[in-house]
């Protein structure tokens, strides 16, 4: 049997429950079945739909999460962003663990945190509604506690994370950054939610900034701030988390690939926003 494409084949694995070396092997002895659920997901593949919605989940640093319309797809790259948050937490006392994933989306992030740091104490956050669903769906069962609201809001005293103002060890987050004039892989702009992609502005650093605000505000004197962003925002973004005095230290950590990732900054103790 050929597949018509690598995902084709992907999503014959991803139905069967198999590795792609056990389906090569079952297709080259003769012993590949496939279920009768493919023609219709490979139908749905084929009409542009990606191949995590068509599944219904996505992996993520050995986690598999759900996922479908609504939430943005996690990306390796924001492995790399979960792996600087989770190196981040683990230096502060096991009492000391407490961290916000803002605009957690599926919650892949929180997710990450919430498995892989001891005694971590973890709350996610995200104000769209078909997000927030998969978010509970993955995180409660982890111990997360989900808050359905908008970054700008969560942070202020008299937010639903008013107690943790000042108290953070660790805030991540993927926000949305995306440039107004990104190109974009077939089938994302169409079938992924502008608001988790497009940042605001020709530099797409509106959202940004309102994250890097919300980050300040929560975290206690010495939390850290891990926040991913376009390779073209690094400068912008250390610039902005040293203004005021927020945040000593900032730096620009980098992907797989390379590029400038995330924002990594410490805050200070000037009083919070």
């Amino acid at each position: 049997m050929r597949f018509k494409t690598p995902d084709h084949e992907r999503l014959a694995a991803g139905l069967l429950g198999v590795t792609l070396g056990e389906l090569r092997a079952r297709e080259i002895t003769g012993r590949l079945e496939l279920p009768p659920a493919f023609d219709a997901a490979a139908a749905r593949l084929e009409g542009g739909e990606p191949l995590q919605y068509v599944l219904g989940r996505a992996p993520f640093r050995g986690l598999t999460l759900t996922v479908g319309p609504g939430a943005f797809i996690p990306r390796p790259e924001t492995e790399v962003v979960a792996g600087a948050a989770i190196e981040a937490l683990r230096g502060f006392p096991p009492a000391r663990r407490v961290a916000v994933d803002l605009g957690t989306g599926a919650g892949p992030i929180a997710a990450a945190l919430a498995t892989e740091v001891a005694d971590a104490r973890v709350h996610a956050v995200e104000r769209a509604w078909a997000a927030l669903g998969q978010a509970r769906g993955n995180l409660e069962p982890l111990g997360v506690a989900v808050v359905g609201a908008d970054v700008a809001r969560v942070a202020r005293a008299d937010g639903p994370l008013g107690e943790l103002v000042g108290q953070v060890a660790v805030v991540a987050a993927n926000p949305p950054y995306l440039l107004d004039d990104a190109v974009l892989g077939p089938g994302v702009a169409e079938r992924e939610p502008p608001a988790a992609l497009f940042g605001g502005g020709p530099d797409g650093l509106a959202a940004p900034l309102v994250f890097l605000a919300a980050a300040a505000r929560l975290l206690a004197p010495g939390g850290i701030v891990v926040l991913e962003h376009d390779p073209s925002q690094a400068a912008a973004l250390r610039a902005a988390a040293a203004a005021d005095g927020l945040f000593e230290g900032p730096e620009t950590g980098r992907d797989l690939a390379g590029r400038d990732r995330y924002l990594r900054a410490v805050r200070t103790s000037a009083p919070a926003l």
